[in-house]
């Protein structure tokens, strides 16, 4: 059965993506015990190396035996045990391939992603993280050009390999898209492009509305019931969702209006977005439900879908799955890895499926 369970924060994507790679399969749940999974002691110094070399810290051995959940080893990682810092995480330290780089989505983080650092990714696999998630940080960038100049620092900072595979989920597609350009500019070698269901619906939204649409959907996807017609309140939602357990997206309030503000600034940064044709690969991988029938109606300007736009390199993937399962099906991850191992053995044309077409069955 395919676990829909998601990661909290950075550090439980890391784990998570670690826990797969060596298990084969990733928790479940917050109680997930390790060894109840199979793991043995030998797969115990595997995690545990992984988890070094992927947090570039030291984490003793026994850290796993004494808490051997998913829950457990997260919380003593995160509190324990002092991370390489930055806004630049690995979520997976090897491979044979070219790395990936994961560009977040409107959340502004790589929560949900975790399957894309375990197999069948063969190659080291890094993910951005927003300015703004982290309070301390100050206000998030407003503008796709302030959020790609800031991507841009915070690889140049980290030095990051200049040559990479750029990915982006829902939104995140377009910041990939757009931070791919400005890489270019710079120099850098930009492999590919990866749209995983990136629409190009994006209806005008202010800060403050999209902020309000994530705030009403946390409610509704929690079971909370808004009062009809008033504006919700973020500290009663985030009080009454911590109220029905661990708290499913952040540690405190400070960081869940922290999370809003990022979500609120991605979604007025990419209203009304239409890209310019790149020169680099650009392959979507695409639903069946990518375009949101509620954004369509909202759109205004004229939209240009991706396989107009004229590009030099483009693929089309169709995803037998919904938006949702998309990024934790395997088929559709081995669907991704084989298309950065064509582009990256530079073959093109019959070693790679025709637009629209499938390459899993």
């Amino acid at each position: 059965m395919q676990s829909h369970f998601v990661e909290r924060d950075a550090t439980e994507a890391v784990v998570a993506a670690q826990w797969s790679r060596v298990l084969g399969r990733p928790p479940v749940s917050l109680d997930t015990d390790f060894f109840g999974s199979g793991g043995s002691s030998l797969h115990a110094a595997k995690l545990v190396s992984a988890l070094r070399s992927a947090l570039g810290t030291r984490i003793p051995l026994k850290t796993l035996f004494e808490a051997s959940t998913f829950g457990a080893l997260s919380a003593r990682i995160r509190n324990d045990t002092p991370g390489s810092g930055g806004r630049l995480l690995t979520l997976n330290p090897s491979g044979t391939g070219t790395p990936l780089l994961l560009v977040p989505a409107a959340s502004g983080g790589v929560i949900g992603l975790h399957r894309f650092g375990g197999d069948p990714i063969d190659r080291p696999v890094l993910g951005l993280q927003a300015r703004g998630l982290d309070p301390a940080e100050g206000e998030p960038c407003g503008t796709t050009a302030e959020i790609v100049d800031d991507f841009i620092g915070v690889l140049e900072k980290a030095d990051a390999p200049r040559s990479l595979h750029l990915a982006g989920y829902c939104v995140g597609g377009i910041l990939a898209y757009e931070l791919a350009a400005g890489l270019r500019l710079r120099g850098w070698d930009v492999r590919s492009v990866l749209l995983l269901n990136t629409s190009l619906y994006c209806p005008p939204l202010s800060v403050s509305d999209a902020a309000r649409e994530k705030l009403v959907s946390v409610a509704a996807e929690a079971g909370i019931a808004l009062p009809e017609g008033e504006e919700p309140d973020a500290a009663a939602v985030f009080k009454a969702v911590s109220s029905q357990g661990p708290d499913p997206i952040e540690a405190d309030f400070a960081e869940f209006e922290a999370g809003l503000r990022v979500f609120g600034s991605v979604g007025a940064a990419v209203s009304g977005y239409v890209p310019a044709p790149g020169d680099f690969a650009v392959r979507l991988f695409s639903t069946d439900d990518r375009d949101d029938p509620s954004d369509i109606e909202r759109t205004a300007h004229p939209v240009t879908d991706w396989p107009d736009l004229g590009l030099a390199d483009y693929r089309q993937y169709h995803v037998p799955v919904d938006h949702f399962e998309m990024i934790v099906h395997e088929p559709t991850l081995k669907a991704v890895e084989d298309a950065m191992k064509d582009i990256d053995d530079g073959r093109r044309g019959q070693s790679e499926p025709r637009e629209d077409s499938s390459p899993y069955a």
